[in-house]
């Protein structure tokens, strides 16, 4: 049995996910690093956690899903995304430098934790990391769990100005998969939007996406009526 300060570093590490790095964890915890140790210590001969590196950082993971997965849930709702918004500070901290890297896992903490505006941020960056590698469905399971993240912040021009982009950069995927309907679908909702801002530039720049869709889907003659509206627009 668990003693309630052991309890407590297993939940925080759970939240943290499967691989626990040392100085994350010393950040998230909040205990000194003496009596981090020992509770670490006290986890690996109870044989919750265990070393999976040492160099060049001390790092660990749970010996079991099902043991991560139980600590997890064991935490109250408020408390667990008071972590999650905690690690995202502590990620930041730890990696000034190299935020890039942790896009995805800063995404993730930022999402559970609530913290909108960077749940937006880093899922939009995790995205584009994924098609850069031209891992598409990555990508447009990221880009959707950013328009999720954007409704939940207050609706402004900026917020109207980022779903736009969101949806184009949706478009980009999903034309990559060929999942035309769904680009159709995204594209019709960035041109709404960009009407109700008056934004010719991104108006001008659906046009043109819209052009190559009518294009690609064997429509001319709508393909010649967005055209031409770009033409216009751009003049």
């Amino acid at each position: 049995r668990l003693a309630p300060e052991d309890k407590r570093l297993l939940q925080a590490a759970s939240v943290i996910g499967t691989d626990l790095p040392f100085q994350l964890l010393q950040a998230v915890a909040d205990e000194p690093e003496e009596r981090l140790r020992r509770g670490l210590a006290q986890l690996q001969a109870t044989e919750f956690l265990y070393e999976t590196r040492l160099f060049p950082d001390l790092e660990y993971t749970f010996r079991h899903a099902l043991t991560h997965e139980v600590a997890y849930g064991s935490l109250l709702a408020e408390r667990r995304r008071a972590l999650h918004a905690r690690i995202v500070e502590a990620i930041e901290a730890l990696y000034p430098d190299r935020l890039a890297e942790h896009a995805e896992r800063l995404a993730h903490h930022a999402f559970r934790g609530e913290v909108w505006g960077k749940a937006v941020t880093y899922f939009r960056q995790a995205g584009a990391k994924a098609a850069e590698r031209s891992a598409y469905r990555e990508a447009v399971a990221c880009f959707e769990q950013a328009l999720v993240a954007l409704k939940h912040l207050p609706e402004s021009r900026e917020t109207k100005e980022q779903a736009i982009d969101l949806r184009l950069d949706l478009r980009q995927s999903l034309f990559a998969l060929a999942e035309f309907g769904r680009v159709l679908d995204y594209l019709r909702e960035a041109e709404a939007l960009a009407m109700s801002l008056g934004d010719q530039r991104r108006l001008g720049f659906v046009s043109v996406l819209m052009t190559l869709h009518f294009y690609i889907t064997g429509d001319p003659e709508r393909g010649v009526e967005f055209g031409q509206r770009a033409f216009a627009i751009a003049e």
